[in-house]
């Protein structure tokens, strides 16, 4: 009879353990702590050419994993299509980003664009942009510096009577206008003439590599200046095109211009370090105040190198970032 109390009794007790035990895993899984969401930072460059940013990328990735954060890359299908790249500001607010890394195709124009949005997220301007204010920062490196020291190197290398065109091209970046100062700054009265190729309403729709292919046959120059990637690649092709063999003052970051500085084409070549400025602005973008602690200068190097400096190690370690 005991027997029988006991075995009805067992649905009951098992019953018993089942709740305890369910209810134990709940205040488990309650107890710990909730994964933190995702941020989502966007970086919206200018250009079709992905590989171009590689190494901003790359910096701006590094702390984006360090941070629990998704990195998009967003380019353009132009270079200088500023309603392209408002379009594509405008998608990544919409889409949910936490926060935005521009390198403005238009300096003046992209601020005041995203001014206008008056967005309560990070907007972290990866090239010189003047006055920003509110949430936004600036993280560049000193161009006009780099500019200046580029035509330095330009005065101790040439002779004083040597005539010299600078390729005006992109100057709504103010990283371009600002290099294109320091340099004129540099070689004023030291040169013997300075030309400036920059185009005319005829030549607006052409390519950069047609336009200075134009400018090299009509007229002739010792040295060409370049101030950015896109018109140091076109310099290079036009030159190999045309087999002309002026020389070559160039600012890039381009596989190209490093290809043309070791073939000995490309004199001396301005590098900044966009590793360095994809890192501090994503620091900026994600923690601002400890990236204010750490990196109050706001600033990444750059270096002026030529042929018999690439493998300095300072030097290989701006060109080849990812080589081991």
């Amino acid at each position: 009879m005991k027997m029988l109390k006991d075995i009805k009794s067992l649905p009951v007790i098992v019953l018993l353990l089942m709740i305890i035990l369910v209810t134990a895993v709940f205040q488990n899984v309650e107890r710990r702590p909730k994964s933190e969401e995702r941020k989502k930072v966007s970086l919206i460059v200018y250009g079709d050419d992905s590989e171009r940013w590689e190494n901003l990328r790359e910096g701006s990735e590094l702390v984006c994993k360090e941070n629990n954060a998704d990195l998009v890359l967003v380019n353009m299908l132009s270079e200088n299509d500023r309603k392209e790249q408002e379009e594509n500001i405008n998608r990544e607010v919409v889409s949910g980003a936490d926060a935005l890394i521009i390198a403005a195709c238009s300096s003046s124009g992209i601020k005041e664009y995203v001014d206008g949005l008056k967005l309560k997220i990070p907007v972290i301007f990866a090239e010189t942009v003047e006055s920003v204010q509110g949430k936004g920062s600036n993280i560049t490196v000193d161009d006009y510096k780099m500019g200046y020291d580029l035509g330095m190197r330009l005065i101790e290398n040439e002779s004083d009577i040597v005539t010299v065109a600078l390729i005006s091209e992109n100057t709504d970046r103010d990283s371009v206008a600002l290099r294109e100062q320091g340099l004129r700054d540099a070689i004023d009265g030291k040169v013997g003439k300075v030309i400036n190729w920059s185009r005319n309403d005829n030549e607006k729709k052409v390519s950069n590599r047609v336009f200075i292919q134009r400018a090299l046959v009509s007229q002739a120059t010792d040295v060409i200046v370049t101030f950015d990637n896109s018109t140091t690649d076109a310099l290079l092709d036009a030159l190999e095109n045309l087999n002309h063999k002026s020389k070559v003052y160039a600012i890039s970051t381009s596989n190209k211009a490093v290809y043309n500085l070791y073939d000995r084409k490309i004199i001396a070549l301005g590098y900044s370090d966009e590793f360095s400025l994809g890192y501090l602005s994503a620091m900026y973008a994600l923690d601002s105040s400890g990236a204010k602690k750490k990196y109050p200068d706001r600033e990444a190097k750059y270096r002026i190198v030529k042929r018999e400096e690439m493998y300095d190690e300072d030097n290989q370690t701006l060109l080849f970032p990812f080589v081991n």
